[in-house]
């Protein structure tokens, strides 16, 4: 017997068009929750256990916030104690990303696939994306391999990887990194309902809870954690109380000399000072900050920072990171040496 979680996040999946624009609507949940089990009908060994963390209809995933993504992490955390082989998060696609990417560091290392999936178009539309990614995800949810993905137009991209590159095209993920996996034909046949994996997956990362024993430490994102764009001629501004600062940059993460002179000057007195993590504007492609003199941001060092390079993740991976390793309390070197590497 296969046990999945549906988590009913919002969402335009979940949404319909009303006078004020798009938003979620009971009504299409429930036309969702149908279509659910019609795409699982021939898979008589599933138990489907489903939840709506912020109430039916869920919300815009544009409102969501790193506490938004602990409770989630919670509700999973306690299904895993009974035990999973999957989990199905039905979501917008603005963040869904970012939601990918942490739920990644969360439950990554788990054998099961956790999947989230969602749509440009609501289900007002004709043709429209949403019940093609909705049955395409649910039988995943059944075949895929273990981890993290993103599920869209019959492609699987890791949550580490996966980036939203258009706005409104059902095309709409790319993968940064890495290749995505493709949908196999042979997870859409009823026939094939024993030759999914059987894999139960019991209990949770026991890491996590460090994050469930202080999760107020997530409140502190917006003044411990400072991503900056760089802009020719702009000049950035800092709190000073900052642990993790995500510095955009241009090309292979370079800047304005006048940014790493204010950077140097706003935190020269600070005994700890803030880990950098070095990114640029350029989606694809390894990073190289300390390849440029004058300009590259691993020039910091000389500063006293510690410089770490974004290589080939995703932004919405690195901001997740930081988030984690505050949310944890660990030293961040360690947790951000997981994944990125010191300049």
């Amino acid at each position: 017997m296969k046990r999945l979680l549906v988590l009913f996040t919002g969402g335009t999946i979940a949404s319909g068009q009303g006078d004020g624009g798009k938003a979620p609507s009971k009504k299409r949940v429930d036309e969702l929750s149908v279509r659910l089990h019609e795409a699982l009908a021939g898979l008589p060994d599933v138990e489907l256990v489903t939840a709506a963390p912020w109430g039916i209809p869920g919300l815009d995933s544009s409102s969501l916030r790193p506490s938004h993504w602990m409770e989630m992490t919670r509700l999973i955390a306690a299904e895993l104690e009974t035990g999973l082989s999957g989990v199905l998060v039905l979501h917008g696609t603005d963040t869904m990303a970012n939601t990918a990417s942490w739920m990644d560091l969360c439950f990554g290392s788990l054998p099961i696939p956790m999947i989230l999936t969602g749509s440009q178009l609501t289900l007002d539309y004709v043709p429209e994306d949403a019940l093609v990614n909705l049955r395409g995800a649910a039988r995943a949810c059944c075949f895929a391999p273990g981890g993290v993905w993103v599920y869209f137009n019959w492609k699987l991209f890791p949550g580490r990887s996966a980036h939203k590159r258009n706005s409104m095209n059902p095309d709409a993920f790319v993968s940064l990194g890495e290749p995505p996996l493709h949908f196999e034909p042979a997870w859409g046949l009823s026939g094939q309902a024993s030759a999914g994996k059987r894999t139960l997956a019991v209990g949770y990362p026991r890491e996590l809870d460090r994050l469930f024993n202080n999760p107020q430490r997530l409140n502190l994102v917006g003044e411990r954690i400072r991503p900056v764009l760089c802009l020719p001629g702009c000049q950035p501004a800092f709190l000073g109380t900052e642990e993790f600062l995500i510095l955009v940059g241009y090309g292979a993460g370079n800047a304005d000399p006048a940014v790493l002179r204010q950077v140097a000057e706003t935190y020269r007195d600070c005994q700890v000072k803030p880990q950098i993590i070095a990114c640029s504007q350029a989606e694809e492609g390894r990073k190289e900050p300390d390849g440029y003199a004058d300009v590259g941001l691993a020039g910091l060092k000389s500063e006293g920072f510690t410089v770490w390079g974004q290589q080939s993740y995703s932004l919405e991976f690195v901001h997740a990171l930081c988030c984690y390793a505050l949310a944890t309390g660990l030293p961040p070197g360690p947790v951000l040496g997981r994944f990125l590497a010191p300049c």
